[in-house]
């Protein structure tokens, strides 16, 4: 009887703890997806870029720019000129999901005084954290 009590624990404290642990990991994602939209809607590279990894992916259309690498640095010294040459009027993400390999990925609708543009932004795990790995504006 004793095996059994412990073993239902043990397999209820485990539960527990999974869930906790994807509790956690889903409020880090959120908490990326949040500040980035609130860095979008005002136009913000340098809070956007506080939640850039080392280096990202940055394809900015308009300005024909398309790095498969660039430091999180030039990549905000990019989109703050892109957001002084368009911007911000609003931004609302329209999609969210993730891939097999563990990156979350969104879509959202960067509206700027000028034009709307599709944003496309992958987040992945970089020790232990998740930092947006890509980020690429298309004119709609």
């Amino acid at each position: 009887m004793k095996n059994f009590f412990e073993a239902g624990v043990g397999r209820w404290l485990l539960a527990v703890l999974m869930a906790v642990g994807v509790a956690q990991v889903t409020q880090a994602q959120s908490d990326v997806f949040s500040g980035a939209k609130v860095a979008l809607k005002a136009g913000n590279s340098h809070d956007l870029a506080r939640h850039f990894n080392n280096n990202i992916e940055l394809i900015v259309e308009s300005e024909n720019v398309e790095f498969d690498k660039v430091s999180n640095t030039q990549a905000e010294l990019i989109l703050k000129n892109f957001f002084q040459k368009n911007p911000a009027k609003d931004f609302n993400y329209v999609h969210q999901g993730s891939s097999p390999e563990g990156a979350q990925y969104s879509t959202g609708t960067y509206q700027a005084h000028n034009g709307k543009y599709l944003v496309y932004i992958v987040l992945k795990q970089f020790g232990g954290k998740y930092m947006i790995d890509r980020i690429d504006f298309r004119r709609e």
